[in-house]
């Protein structure tokens, strides 16, 4: 039974990742600076950034070349081809190798793990996702280990993961933050009376602080109404036809993830007209669309970088056995890029799904002991909090508007 449950949690985890990253393609106008923007930034300039501070031929030269492996469910969906691309532009700039490979799930996910490591030249490993099962078998074949975009939520899981020395920590994003300003978007925009649409509770904790904090942000309003809520693998386009058939006084819905299928839904229903507004995490192919059409009045994305930091994390202990995370039993947790506005949706699908990823070879050079003896886990915790869309337009200015 016992591994019966952790298949199952693995499944789900892996099930969860995937569908908050679903939809492919960035809807809306992409920039001429972006133009094949939205597809998982497949356009990264891979040596945009590699300037003086980062020489990587005297890394090399000094430190030798790394071979890092990357796990997360799948590299067909969006978030999967911005995690890929995102760390393949690290790679290009920095003397390392990256190795992706899809983990599947349980005991199947652990072999794919050891497989991996068994050629004996993998240096260091990132997994979005994953359990103490896992760290146990990157520490069986001495490799360090970092999570990212998901952390155990189980004291005895944690436990497990720092009992072992070779466990670095892990990087991921604030949930209980995404959840509140989901729901929060939705009475700012005057509804009243809303819906909830979520992920089976108790398998993935990224999902359930999301539907905890919404329950937050309601008794913080008692004016505002739960006319249902539903949690299911996925389900999310079902609900709005039961709850649209159930009552006739929605004014907005909100939902832990997005699928295209939502969208698909909302007019089948015939409620894509703006009288029902939607709020939503991660960003789907047509989510710039809904925005333009009033549909829309909340979302947030930007995870990739994430994923970048935890590189920066596993990079440092490489490079000179420095353990940026002092406890690696808490996570360090980052602010997602909000939007809400269409305005906004254009940003983000310029500046963050550009040519240029959200952190340059510079900046994440800023962030590794070796290049900057200064930097504390205290400047990554700055970072975290900082992280926004308005921060990456101003970091990176230079990139896209170089005369202004």
């Amino acid at each position: 039974m016992k591994k019966l449950i952790a298949m199952l949690l693995a499944l789900v985890m892996v099930f969860s990742l995937a569908a908050c990253s679903a939809g492919g393609e960035g809807g809306g106008k992409a920039s001429d600076d972006a133009d094949v923007a939205g597809v998982g930034n497949s356009n990264f300039d891979l040596e945009s950034g590699n300037t003086s501070k980062v020489d990587k031929a005297k890394l090399t030269e000094e430190k030798g070349t790394f071979k890092i492996a990357f796990s997360y469910g799948q590299f067909t969906d969006k978030l999967g081809s911005q995690f890929k691309n995102a760390l393949e532009y690290l790679a290009a700039n920095y003397n390392c190798e990256m190795v992706f490979f899809e983990a599947g799930s349980g005991d199947e996910g652990i072999t794919a793990l050891e497989s991996v490591l068994s050629a004996g030249d993998i240096d260091g490993v990132i997994q979005v996702g994953g359990s103490a099962a896992n760290v146990a078998a990157a520490n069986k074949y001495k490799v360090p280990y970092v999570f990212a975009c998901g952390f155990p939520s189980q004291e005895e899981e944690i436990k497990g993961c720092i009992g072992y020395d070779n466990f670095l920590g892990g990087v991921i994003d604030d949930d209980v933050w995404a959840g509140e300003h989901c729901i929060e978007a939705l009475y700012d925009a005057g509804c009243r009376n809303i819906t909830y649409s979520g992920l089976t509770q108790g398998f993935v904790k990224s999902h359930d602080d999301r539907y905890k904090a919404m329950h937050t942000v309601l008794e913080r309003h008692p004016d505002m109404n739960l006319l249902a809520e539903n949690y299911s693998m996925g389900l999310w386009a079902d609900d709005i036809a039961t709850f649209n058939a159930s009552f006739s006084n929605i004014e907005g819905m909100g939902f832990s993830a997005m699928v295209d299928g939502v969208y698909t839904a909302l007019e089948s229903e015939g409620i894509a007209d703006g009288s029902v507004k939607i709020a939503a995490v991660d960003i789907s192919s047509m989510t710039g669309q809904y925005f333009q059409n009033g549909v829309q009045v909340w979302t947030c994305g930007g995870q990739y970088a994430t994923a970048m930091v935890a590189w920066a994390v596993l990079y440092n202990y490489l490079m000179d056995g420095t353990r940026i995370i002092p406890d690696p039993a808490q996570p360090l947790i980052r602010q997602y890029i909000e939007i809400t506005s269409y305005e906004e949706y254009e940003q983000y699908v310029k500046y963050v799904e550009g040519v240029l990823p959200s952190y340059d070879a510079d900046e994440i050079a800023d962030m590794i002991h070796y290049l900057n003896p200064d930097v504390t886990y205290a400047d990554y915790e700055t970072e975290a909090h900082t992280y926004s869309l308005a921060d990456i337009v101003a970091r990176h200015a230079y990139y896209y508007d170089p005369q202004g």
